[in-house]
């Protein structure tokens, strides 16, 4: 992405020579490295939360509510999983061309599924470290 930002600058403003697909591969990557990056945060667990009920409790009802909420996501990310593969595999996404670059728009599409396996496995992860932790930890 900052490859292709900085040749279309470059060729734009210094050769006077704009690159008509530089601005195309910066957005697909910035689409892949978000959904990527989404999944990189739930590993790490450094998502927007609100754990205002969490924080109060202690001991293994904290880690059964704990392990709950990651279960409605675990169910939440698969439904999306599900939704977008539907989309992916409808006849109009295989027509679809980009505009500079006229690849195939399945490629950037993928992103979102991909993306949200990961964070599926990732979740998963999540939930059976929930309940190894000891006692009154979570995660």
């Amino acid at each position: 992405m900052l490859i292709s930002l900085s040749l279309g600058v470059i060729y734009r403003y210094v050769l006077n020579s704009p690159l008509i697909w530089a601005e195309e591969i910066a957005i697909f990557s910035l689409v892949w490295l978000t959904f990527i990056g989404g999944s990189m945060g739930i590993k790490r667990q450094e998502t927007a939360s609100v754990s205002i009920l969490i924080d109060k409790l202690t001991g293994r009802l904290r880690q059964v509510l704990f392990g709950i909420g990651v279960l409605f996501l675990i169910v939440f990310l698969i439904y999306i999983i599900v939704l977008s593969v539907q989309w992916l595999s409808s006849p109009n996404i295989k027509v679809q061309h980009s505009n500079a670059l006229g690849m195939p728009m399945l490629y950037a599409y993928l992103s979102v599924p991909v993306g949200f396996l990961f964070m599926t496995i990732h979740s998963i992860e999540l939930f059976f470290k929930s309940f190894q932790q000891q006692e009154g930890d979570v995660c």
